[in-house]
């Protein structure tokens, strides 16, 4: 392929310092706060690279198709974050279903959230057993605004999620989501980012992870 015609890559391997490094490529169907969050956190020799969510783009067969449009190789792990309040349902139901089913195809993981990226957000704060009765993303936003008393999704504040809570929002994740029914669409809230998570802590040398997240191993 001629060179002005390969697809981007998320990360520049050829000096010695990144060659060896894991690559997460993340795509959204959220404009602000997954990248605003995992950007937060670095480790030794893993890059977690949240491809940009133009406005307008956020139906996850959009999603698929710039995940697509990234180059990557062998090693990397490309990953879909889908929230499924509006597109698990409704006429946006069979789109949704066909890009899951050809996400699995292209071997591309998929950590949906029920209604939103928001609860797993919200997971940093709450027990589990709290989230089940917030019906929308806009409960779950108001739910996050009473426990920090601000939310604002274009401005996420680093302070509001240390790695002692995300330890506590993955634990809480797993817990809910071992008990929701539905499969691939769950029926029920929950949010399976904790699974991305569990890939990059297995992609991190034990002795280069944070004290907090060794618990997790």
């Amino acid at each position: 392929m001629p060179l002005d015609q390969r697809r981007p890559r998320p990360l520049t391997r050829d000096r010695g310092s990144l060659r060896d490094d894991r690559l997460f490529i993340v795509a959204c169907d959220d404009t602000y706060a997954p990248k605003q969050y995992f950007d937060f956190f670095r480790f030794p020799r893993v890059q977690v690279h949240v491809v940009p969510t133009p406005d307008g783009l956020s139906s996850a067969p959009h999603v698929l198709n710039r995940l697509s449009a990234v180059d990557y190789e062998e090693e990397d792990e490309r990953w879909m974050l889908l929230d499924v309040d509006h597109c698990g349902q409704g006429t946006h139901l069979a789109s949704f279903t066909e890009a899951l089913s050809e996400a699995k195809r292209q071997g591309v993981n998929v950590a949906l959230s029920k209604p939103s990226f928001e609860l797993w957000l919200l997971l940093h704060h709450v027990e589990e057993t709290a989230v089940g009765v917030l019906a929308t993303s806009t409960d779950v936003e108001k739910s996050l605004r009473g426990r920090l008393g601000e939310y604002n999704k274009t401005n996420l504040k680093r302070e509001h999620y240390p790695l002692s809570c995300v330890c506590d929002a993955y634990c809480r994740a797993e817990r809910l989501d071992g008990v929701t029914e539905g499969g691939d669409i769950p029926q029920a809230n929950t949010t399976r980012v904790y699974k991305l998570w569990k890939a990059i802590i297995s992609k991190t040398l034990p002795s280069q992870l944070p004290p907090e997240l060794r618990r997790l191993l």
